[in-house]
């Protein structure tokens, strides 16, 4: 054989190898959650009464949260992990061997967002009673001879039929697997996925004042289709604003394939205290009033000059007036009004054009009003000067 052909012949393999990597490395990659039966196998068979571990493996990256195991698609059990949300766990769970006939054992696996796998199975049968060991009765002699008289020779018979004694067929103990059988076409029915789950539902304020608002937030898990809040259809995670004028519930509903899921919150909504009303009137507080008063006849004096009258008053309603009440003697009583200065401080400069130098008594007092309907007024102390003549 020449160099060249022998070399040709070492390559070929090569190439061949590297195509199928290559085809390989194109297949596309399995992403979501999977599922696959470990026990027992397809075509297994098991008496009746038997418990029978179904084993199995179950992957996902978002973490696995359960396995449901069907039987002849009907759901029959779902079980949890040790640690759910972990990527790659096995779980067994038991199938209890009733009837016998043919069974369809399903398993799918769910992971954490509620997504499922498609359903993995094994068709397994469950055979007839085992065959019992039926020996025929001793037969027992009617007649007894007298005593004395001997008896015949008693015939041995013949050996039982090794057929009649044994089973028709050696079985295993119970709970062994049988050689498989033909196997069955599987079933394509998908349980439904579990029902949504409400994990949190709160609300700002359980008790708020007429006028107030409070805000609900909620978080829905699962397979949920629609999600429900005081009627209003919303999602999840997700809030709303409300501002009940009365005490009332308010609901959270989920509904999905697998079913529903409702939570009721109650807002309890309370009038607001009466404030009460101001029945009193304002506090006066004289600050300066005339020392002393002098009569007028003449040019030079001091009657002519106007005396400066100042109280402070103040009212949480506010003050509406204020006035100075004076009289001379038992003459009627006059008022003048009082001018603001700052904040809470009349103030009123007053000339008393009718004083005479007769001399006599000077009466005055603050009287101040607020702002309520009807107003409540008040009176300040009572105070006396003498007037007197202008000196000569």
């Amino acid at each position: 054989m020449r160099p060249w052909h022998r070399s040709s012949m070492a390559i070929l393999p090569l190439v061949l190898l590297g195509l199928t990597a290559g085809l390989l490395s194109c297949a596309p990659v399995e992403t979501g959650p999977r599922v696959w039966i470990d026990f027992p196998l397809e075509g297994s068979q098991f008496f009746p009464e038997t418990t029978v571990s179904v084993t199995c493996h179950a992957f996902s990256r978002e973490g696995v949260a359960e396995v449901q195991l069907a039987v002849n698609g009907e759901p029959y059990r779902l079980v949890a992990p040790g640690q759910p949300g972990e990527e790659f766990v096995e779980i067994s769970t038991e199938w209890l061997a009733t009837e016998p006939g043919d069974y369809v054992l399903s398993v799918t696996a769910f992971d954490m967002t509620g997504a499922a796998t498609n359903p993995e199975s094994v068709m397994v049968t469950v055979v007839g009673e085992a065959p019992r060991l039926m020996l025929s009765p001793t037969a027992i002699g009617t007649d007894v001879p007298p005593t004395g008289t001997p008896l015949p020779p008693v015939e041995t018979p013949p050996p039982a039929s090794a057929t009649a004694l044994a089973p028709t067929s050696t079985l295993p103990p119970t709970g062994t697997p049988l050689p498989p059988t033909a196997t069955p076409q599987r079933p394509t029915a998908t349980p439904p996925p579990p029902p949504p789950r409400i994990v949190s539902f709160q609300v700002s304020r359980s008790q708020i004042t007429v006028g107030e608002c409070v805000r609900f937030s909620w978080r829905v898990e699962g397979a949920p289709t629609t999600i429900y809040f005081d009627g209003e259809g919303v999602t999840s995670p997700d809030s709303r604003d409300r501002c009940p004028t009365a005490t009332r519930d308010f609901e959270l509903r989920a509904e999905g394939p697998g079913g529903a899921d409702t939570e009721t919150l109650t807002v309890m909504v309370v009038e607001p205290s009466p404030t009460p009303r101001d029945t009193e009137g304002p506090q006066i507080q004289n600050e300066t009033g005339p020392q002393q008063m002098w009569a007028p006849d003449g040019s030079s004096c001091r009657g002519d000059e106007p005396y400066q009258f100042q109280a402070r008053v103040s009212d949480p309603s506010g003050v509406v007036w204020v006035k100075l009440v004076y009289s001379i003697d038992q003459e009627p009583e006059q008022s003048g009004g009082l001018q603001l200065v700052s904040g809470s401080t009349y103030r009123l400069d007053y000339s008393l054009p009718n004083l005479q130098g007769d001399g006599g008594t000077f009466h005055w007092h603050i009287r101040a009003c607020d702002m309520v309907d009807p107003m409540n007024c008040s009176d300040s102390a009572t105070y006396s000067v003498s007037i007197l003549d202008c000196p000569t």
